[in-house]
């Protein structure tokens, strides 16, 4: 009996992880396919796991300048200005949110600035709901007219990932030893030219796997995104958002070539960093 199930529970496992990764997978995979599908192929029976003939019109309606407008209803949708905003409060919102994060991280680190409990507390701000803080940042923003602006949309991304990158990063400045620091010190380094010339360099993995896994967070944010902007402003989950909103649901591949658009770099990006994220969010739990 004890011979049967060493073998038993592994292959059970298994296959239990597989049937789980198939699921997950497979939304992803029927998007992927629909974008290369013509419009008689969205909706058959039976079901067409591959285009019949594969063909990129899908994305030449919503990437060609001429055709990237979408007139439904009332709504105009432009999908090329969407992608833009998106690359701009994502990359700008993570940068900033890295240079301030990394900061407070090694303060912490090497000055115990807060007390012991401050990264606890600090994630802690993550546990609120988005919605609860969505409303108070409309009323703020109204009076400081930042309402609809990527000002606002970054400084709202940053406030709220903030947690990860301390997070994150103090796993990473743990690493560095203190010694080279102190070394450093005694050659005559100012602090600030250890923290550019020591730091900076020995953490420099950390930050770009901060950043990235920061940029995955603000790409694919829908709710704050769409409570603080309007028209000014628009990402691609809102663009997604109104495009299936407008065609009811039945403009299948369209959407799906959307959908891929803005699901394809958080997938390459989440295999790039994977490796990493454990390492990062780790801390407190590996540390000495």
């Amino acid at each position: 009996m004890r011979r049967r199930g060493r073998w038993l529970f592994p292959v059970v496992r298994h296959a239990l992880l597989l049937a789980w990764t198939a699921v997950t997978l497979f939304p992803i995979y029927w998007m992927l396919m629909t974008s290369f599908k013509h419009a008689g192929e969205w909706v058959t029976w039976p079901p067409r796991w591959f285009p019949h003939e594969p063909t990129l019109v899908n994305y030449v309606k919503v990437l060609t300048p001429g055709t990237s407008t979408f007139e439904l209803g009332r709504q105009t949708l432009k999908i090329l200005k969407p992608i833009g905003d998106s690359l701009i409060v994502s990359g700008v919102g993570a940068l900033l949110a890295v240079v301030l994060g990394s900061a407070l991280a090694y303060s912490w680190a090497r000055f115990g600035t807060g007390g012991r409990s401050y990264p606890y507390n600090i994630l802690s701000i993550r546990m609120v709901p988005p919605i609860v803080i969505a409303v108070p940042f409309v009323v703020y923003f109204v009076t400081l007219r930042l309402l609809d602006t990527y000002t606002g949309l970054i400084l709202v991304y940053v406030a709220t990932c903030l947690p990860y990158v301390i997070w994150m990063m103090l796993a990473f400045v743990e690493e560095v030893p203190v010694e080279l620091e102190r070394a450093a010190r005694l050659m005559g380094a100012s602090r600030f030219r250890v923290l550019r010339s020591v730091v900076l360099p020995l953490t420099a993995s950390g930050l770009v796997v901060t950043f990235l896994f920061v940029f995955i967070l603000n790409w694919s944010e829908l709710l704050l995104a769409m409570t603080l902007t309007n028209t000014e402003v628009s990402t691609i989950p809102i663009q997604l958002n109104k495009f299936q909103s407008a065609n009811e649901g039945r403009d299948y591949g369209p959407q799906a070539a959307i959908g891929t658009i803005a699901t394809l770099p958080v997938i390459v990006l989440g295999f790039v960093i994977q490796k990493h994220l454990l390492r990062g969010f780790s801390f407190g739990l590996l540390r000495k």
